[in-house]
């Protein structure tokens, strides 16, 4: 039997970390398995779905690489199959068509104990002209138990008596979740529902229209992700849409490999391909505790495939920003020099954009704590610009040979010239290499910034 995994979202926002993870994981085991991955769009919610929100998810699938098999299942196509189905399930006494209104329903719910319609055995006297809900006829043993073999939390078990008579078809004649889901991954032929555990009690409740329709997927429940303040992670938290991270200069790559090893672990190794990961990838090695989301994890990696990168790969992927005409005040040697330059330090890529920028400011701003910096710089700032103006060739070996010159004829430490010069070109005391950045910046440029401080 193939595998067939899917991916399952609502249309209701941009594509989160967690539904990430969720959409990954079953991308791997399906091929890890020489399997399938469908992609499903439940967009049954009218109120709440939007096309920006569908595009945004697939967008986000395509940038992190995770590739579809066949075309997209939309949800909302799958009407009729749906009530169907819920017919199906009334003609063979497993459902029942449920009359209670809702002001009945409401003074129900507030007594302990599972709710038993009065219709539940009634196939005669019904109602004619009135609403309905069809309901599902849950088995009502009370010593025995439903159990899922989960490939990841082992085997979990309620009493039946636990499930409650829930609605399949509304009054309104529209179907629920809980038997569109389940209608639609039967006729998909899904082999491997992965989600989180957040869905179990769906996935006990679904499991009876399983049973009733003899369809038996393996389940494999995911630990939620948790934020840095150990809560579950949720759309509230910051960042966590994956256009974000592409927005602000992360590599997919670094997304990818960090979404692996939330919760799943190879032996000691951290960094993995996205065709490592299908080679390597197993669902039951998944862990049952939650997954805690670190920044700094994710910083680290983003770094580390941002250095592994070719300088011209990464102008590429800064060409809108290369492109501007600010930029044009450096060459296209001077660009690939200052990316080289600035990312070794890059937690992203928006951070070697940023330090280009400021290169290009003509007038740098100076904090008053910085301004004191200036104050013994003025005893050497003449001899400073006279021998830079003596030289002919500029580059980086005669720049230092200047800057040490004036360190020593004035027996200062270098930090005393280098700060105040970094200041003037930079705007910062710190950063990389300052001979780079001055062969860089040009004669003529370095000249005239330093003057202007």
């Amino acid at each position: 039997m193939t595998t067939i995994t899917r991916f399952a979202p609502s249309p209701t926002g941009p594509l989160h970390i967690g539904g990430a993870r969720t959409a990954l994981f079953n991308y791997l085991h399906a091929k890890n398995n020489s399997g399938k991955f469908r992609l499903r769009i439940e967009d049954t919610d009218k109120n709440r779905n939007s096309i920006e929100s569908q595009n945004s998810i697939l967008e986000s699938l395509t940038w992190l690489g995770i590739k579809l098999d066949g075309e997209i299942i939309y949800q909302s196509k799958n009407y009729k199959n749906h009530l169907e189905a819920a017919n199906a399930l009334l003609s063979k006494g497993l459902a029942y068509k449920c009359y209670h209104d809702r002001e009945y329903l409401n003074k129900q719910h507030l007594n302990k104990g599972k709710f038993i319609s009065e219709w539940r055995e009634k196939r005669n006297d019904t109602p004619k002209n009135r609403p309905y809900c069809i309901r599902i006829k849950a088995p009502l043993n009370k010593n025995e138990k439903l159990t899922i073999k989960d490939k990841i939390q082992g085997d979990v078990s309620v009493n039946y008596n636990e499930i409650d008579d829930y609605i399949i078809v509304r009054d309104n004649g529209t179907p629920t979740f809980l038997l569109s889901s389940a209608i639609d991954d039967y006729k998909m032929k899904i082999t491997n529902i992965i989600r989180g555990d957040d869905h179990l009690t769906n996935s006990f409740r679904q499991k009876l229209i399983f049973d009733f329709i003899n369809y038996n997927p393996d389940f494999s429940h995911m630990s939620l992700i948790h934020n840095e303040n150990n809560q579950k992670m949720s759309k509230r938290d910051k960042s966590t849409s994956i256009l974000e991270y592409k927005n602000k200069g992360y590599l997919p790559e670094a997304i990818i490999n960090y979404l692996i090893r939330l919760g799943w672990s190879y032996g000691d190794q951290e960094i993995f391909s996205m065709e490592e990961a299908k080679r390597l990838f197993s669902i039951d090695k998944l862990g049952k505790s939650p997954a805690k989301f670190d920044q700094k994890k994710l910083n680290f990696l983003n770094n580390y495939y941002i250095k592994n990168k070719s300088n011209s790969e990464l102008s590429l992927l800064m060409s809108d920003v290369m492109k501007e005409k600010r930029f044009s005040f450096f060459s296209k040697e001077n660009k690939i020099e200052l990316i080289e330059l600035f990312k070794e330090r890059a937690l992203c890529l928006d951070e070697i954009k940023n330090n280009i920028l400021i290169l290009i400011k003509k007038k740098l701003e100076t904090s008053d704590d910085q301004k004191h910096i200036f104050d013994e710089f003025k005893k050497y700032k003449k001899q400073l610009l006279t021998e830079f103006s003596g030289i002919v060739i500029w580059n980086e070996v005669n720049i230092e040979g200047v800057i040490k010159n004036v360190v020593e004829n004035h027996q200062i430490p270098f930090k005393s010239l280098a700060q105040p010069i970094r200041l003037s070109l930079t705007g910062s005391v710190s950063g990389p290499s300052l001979y780079k950045i001055i062969k860089i910046l040009g004669k003529e440029e370095t000249i005239q910034r330093i003057k202007d401080n």
